[in-house]
């Protein structure tokens, strides 16, 4: 993890955070750094360093947060689903034996 963040960089986290704070109430942690990223391509930092930056400036605010890519476009191109048609996103479940009941 850096500590030496430029002035600029810091700015954007801030206001990107603030202004999503004040229109949507909830900071998608994974999308409003990956927004950073973007726009910041020749700081040349890591998404996670960006996703901390992010985290520390919605806490100061104290706004709720979530980590959900997959439902804001950042999720992998594709059908969803593995070569044998199932569906990789779906959630995994424990089944219970006959003898467990």
């Amino acid at each position: 993890m850096r500590y030496d963040y430029s002035t600029r960089l810091r700015e954007d986290v801030y206001a990107t955070v603030r202004t999503a704070f004040k229109t949507v109430g909830i900071i998608n942690v994974s999308v409003v750094a990956e927004r950073i990223r973007v726009r910041n391509l020749a700081e040349n930092v890591a998404l996670e360093d960006i996703e901390h930056l992010v985290l520390q400036a919605a806490q100061l605010l104290g706004a709720a947060i979530e980590f959900d890519a997959l439902s804001n476009g950042l999720a992998p191109p594709g059908n969803g689903l593995v070569e044998n048609g199932e569906s990789a996103l779906r959630p995994f479940h424990l089944h219970r034996s006959d003898s467990m009941q």
